[in-house]
């Protein structure tokens, strides 16, 4: 049986392409493997007949996740040995832009089914939030603000909006919104935890596996909800 190990003794080796030394190669490949998912999404998002404010959440959405995990893969782990600790920042911030894109955008879903004041009260906390995550970020160079402010605006903001939706409408969107909640939070446990099964497959390499299944769950749940007319015009 394969059991999951504590990542302490898990540090991955680096290799050298054409005398060009590059930090841990799979976690590197994971995270360019995520940032394609993305990229793939936003081209696609941009050709819906849909036209509206959801449709622009979702698509730079989409569009900053994988710039993130882009850069993350470059300046935070292959060339991390050549650059300044704060190159970090890059993917970090890009990080929380993304999972406020994404709050955003379910607010905007739900506001025909809720009061005005509800609506305005979420979006102003969340962006309340995002604010004081963004400047502890930037001002302790801490991914804590990271991890935690995604957490609440996954769990708390996208999966209670998305089940209270779908609720409301039915909307099978909804359900893959809410399955890639689920799988995405299993990725931030692994990683949270540093679970992983050997140096060249280690907690990192894993969650950027799973986290690339949840972002398919959100392109096929965004997918549906825009194509399907769940929401209105706006």
């Amino acid at each position: 049986m394969v059991a999951l190990k504590v990542s302490l003794k898990l540090i991955q080796p680096s290799i050298e392409i054409l005398n060009i030394r590059i930090d841990e190669p799979i976690t590197v490949a994971t995270d360019l493997l995520l940032a394609a998912i993305c990229f793939y999404a936003f081209l696609r998002i941009r050709k819906f007949e849909y036209m509206g404010r959801v449709k622009w959440y979702f698509k730079y959405y989409f569009l900053i996740l994988g710039l993130g995990a882009a850069f993350g893969g470059i300046f935070s782990h292959a060339f991390q040995y050549r650059l300044a600790e704060e190159w970090k920042l890059l993917s970090w911030v890009m990080t929380l832009g993304s999972v406020a894109l994404i709050t955003h955008a379910l607010v905007e879903i739900a506001k025909p089914l809720i009061k005005p004041v509800v609506s305005r009260i979420v979006t102003s906390f969340n962006t309340l939030i995002f604010v004081v995550a963004l400047f502890y970020t930037l001002w302790t160079m801490a991914f804590s603000p990271v991890k935690f402010y995604t957490i609440y605006g996954m769990l708390l903001v996208v999966g209670s909006f998305s089940y209270f939706i779908y609720r409301k409408t039915g909307s099978r969107g909804m359900l893959y919104l809410m399955a890639a909640v689920v799988v995405g939070f299993l990725g931030a446990i692994i990683f949270s935890f540093e679970w992983g099964l050997s140096p060249w497959f280690n907690h990192r390499d894993i969650s950027h596996i799973i986290l690339s299944f949840s972002a398919v769950g959100f392109y096929k749940g965004a997918a549906l909800i825009m194509n399907a007319s769940v929401i209105g015009p706006v």
